[in-house]
């Protein structure tokens, strides 16, 4: 296979942030970097001088991974609702900036991970090829179309807090309903509640944001979903089903490495737990992913099994306090956050991951590093929680927001600690990142024949 220029487009990326969509653009870039590929990251960051932008070879970790970071000015984090709202999808800054990279990258695959807080016009300006002539003064001209890809990590492109959450912490099963539904959650977030009544003319911007960026993304060539039920909610929404393409993402088997594999300074260190089967959460301490549940439910087991609850406190401190105070079980202990180097040190020492989510996760990456080292998974029955965990196979499901049946569920397991044993067996490893970088390039390959 022929090297490929591969331009990522992200809203944020490693080492200023750290979440899920991150990581794995991370881990991808990467890993077609070994494959003989030039990747070029664009993406926003505030506080930067003219210096720290734009294009520069990363060093460490990310070798050959090329970073275009686009100024943001700090003060976007003090603007208004109204401007917050436009930001979210649109930037005429940020577009500028994106001009002058595809110009200077010439790339030959955009590969959009996600637009938000980054401007979705960026999709339709790919097209727009800024170019410099022999005398340096800029010109446009239209080029061949490049093809476009874009990673579908959550419900964004028709739901504007990305979750489908209302703020009842209820999910929203209808969907945006021209702008309708969203009200809730908008004036609710902005805490302008009395906006409510003038429901009709609040829902139009959100109706327009939402057909704006259906007619962005229409221009797009492939949307790939990491999960089957992530590409039914898009479908369900209007979305082509002949674009998108279901493809499980790629684990990043270097993150699970052994203590004894690593370097002194790289190893984690943890202490024992306190009993048997030790079970465990990894994630944020936000109540959209149960933690309460989990801590409700393990209050009603016996003494012998203990919990482990890995999350950063400070993201939701009153939620973190709140769940804090409700843990009566004795062998309930509060780890705080655990460094992504680190995460397989942490679901190693487990014989159980819980995943007691109470919105429609899409493809934890959590779960595929539990499966990675064979640990079996109990997760709440919803979104596409019941595809990754199968039943009696490669974990156990539970009701939703039900305590008493998660706490069925573990106690079955303090019972009969060996069917987490016997378990182990029926688990495979989700594909390697360095698969999933192969897949991901013959795709780019077959989109540009």
């Amino acid at each position: 296979m022929e090297s490929m220029r591969i331009a990522f487009v992200v809203h944020k990326f490693p080492p200023d942030s750290l979440g899920g969509t991150e990581i794995y653009s991370w881990s991808l870039a990467r890993a077609l970097v070994a494959a003989g590929h030039e990747v070029h990251v664009f993406y926003p960051l505030s506080g930067l001088s003219p210096a720290e932008a734009h294009t520069q070879e990363s060093k460490g970790d990310r070798p050959g991974i090329y970073l275009w970071r686009a100024p943001l000015p700090t003060t976007r984090l003090a603007e208004d609702p109204i401007r917050q709202f436009w930001h979210t999808f649109r930037d005429a800054a940020i577009e500028s900036d994106y001009q002058e990279f595809l110009a200077h990258v010439q790339p030959h695959i955009l590969h959009f991970q996600h637009v938000q807080g980054v401007s979705a016009r960026l999709i339709e300006l790919s097209g727009q090829m800024r170019q410099l002539s022999a005398d340096g003064a800029r010109e446009y001209s239209r080029s061949r179309p490049i093809p476009k890809l874009v990673t579908l990590h959550d419900y964004w492109y028709f739901c504007a807090n990305s979750q489908l959450i209302r703020p009842d912490h209820s999910v929203c099963q209808e969907g945006p309903r021209m702008g309708w539904n969203c009200v809730d959650c908008g004036t609710a977030r902005a805490d302008l509640h009395w906006l409510r009544a003038l429901r009709p003319l609040v829902a139009l911007p959100f109706a327009y944001r939402n057909h704006y960026l259906r007619r962005m993304v229409s221009q797009v060539d492939l949307f790939l979903a990491p999960s089957e039920f992530l590409r039914q909610q898009y479908i369900r929404q209007g979305f082509p089903a002949e674009r998108i393409l279901t493809i499980e993402n790629g684990l990043d088997d270097q993150r699970l490495m052994a203590p004894s594999e690593r370097a002194p300074s790289e190893r984690l260190e943890l202490p024992p737990p306190a009993a048997r089967p030790h079970f465990g959460f990894l994630g944020s301490l936000a109540w959209q992913k149960g933690v309460h549940i989990l801590i409700d439910a393990f209050n009603q087991l016996p003494a012998q099994a203990a919990l482990t609850i890995y999350g950063d406190d400070s993201t939701f401190p009153d939620y973190a306090r709140q769940i804090k105070a409700a843990a009566r079980h004795p062998h309930i202990r509060f780890h705080g956050p655990v460094d992504y180097q680190h995460v397989g040190a942490a679901i190693k020492q487990l014989d159980g991951l819980v995943v007691p989510s109470l919105w429609y996760e899409n493809s934890p990456l959590v779960i595929q590093e539990a499966y990675g080292l064979q640990v079996p998974v109990i997760a709440s029955r919803i979104g596409a929680l019941a595809e990754k965990v199968q039943e009696g196979k490669t974990g156990w499901l539970f009701t939703p927001g039900d305590s008493q049946d998660l706490a069925r569920v573990l106690h079955r397991l303090i019972d009969q600690p060996e069917l987490l044993r016997s378990i182990r067996q029926n688990i495979k490893a989700a594909p390697s990142m360095q698969q999933h970088a192969r897949q991901i390039a013959e795709i780019y390959s077959s989109l540009l024949r």
